[in-house]
């Protein structure tokens, strides 16, 4: 009874900060994260093996429940991760060339890892892998059940397993604009104004957006809120 209402009170702060937080429970004492105002945890199993790397969640991306955070260093701002998603899946954490790859035998085994990255406003699709070390570009989208082992650019869409691509989102000169204007630096309610339906509408006018976002940010450490 007692922690419930420890969590309770700390998801009413995260709240005041503009983050929706839900099983902090499911969060490892020992992990840090960094969430910007709109990001949404719902019940996400959240263990950071590297006390040195901290989450760090841009504004309005959201990761829904039952999906596993590992070896994953940022999220962009305006990303959609869905359900049942691993990110930062370890590679090698049994030996492929020792004698065994039976940790009871090859006891000294140690893996080396690498911290995966999702840039800003990705779509990955439930049940999808992240592969430690993966670098996901800004626009990409990835398919349900996806393993993703690879880089995926910028606006690619890829699916499979393992992840192949699939297309582009947009031609190569559109892709080079947006990525260029960094709308995702820019204040929302003015880029919620601008034509967001018709590509090239939208670069012509995101030009004359000069005004910058500014999203306040939490702290979670040890399963407490920071303000």
């Amino acid at each position: 009874m007692f922690a419930k209402l420890r969590y309770f009170m700390q998801y009413r702060k995260a709240a005041r900060g503009g983050v929706y937080l839900r099983g902090l429970e499911n969060i490892s004492p020992r992990s840090q994260l960094f969430l910007e105002e709109g990001v949404m945890l719902r019940h996400v199993h959240i263990e950071l093996p590297d006390k040195a790397v901290p989450l760090r969640i841009g504004a309005c991306s959201y990761i829904r429940s039952d999906s596993t955070v590992r070896w994953l260093a940022e999220v962009g701002r305006y990303s959609s991760i869905g359900r049942g998603v691993t990110l930062g899946e370890a590679r090698r954490n049994h030996p492929l060339d020792w004698v065994s790859t039976s940790l009871a035998v090859s006891q000294h085994y140690q893996a080396q890892h690498s911290h995966a990255r999702i840039g800003h406003d990705v779509w990955i699709g439930h049940d999808a892998v992240i592969m430690e070390g993966v670098t996901i570009g800004h626009g990409a989208v990835v398919a349900r059940n996806a393993v993703v082992t690879k880089d995926v650019a910028p606006y690619q869409i890829v699916g499979g397993n393992p992840a192949r691509p699939i297309r582009y989102r947009f031609d190569e000169a559109q892709r080079e604009a947006l990525l260029a204007s960094r709308w995702w630096d820019l204040d929302l309610a003015e880029v919620r104004a601008l034509p967001c339906d018709n590509v090239d509408a939208f670069l012509a006018a995101v030009g004359q957006v000069t005004k910058r976002a500014q999203f306040r940010q939490i702290e979670v450490r040890a399963r407490k809120v920071i303000l």
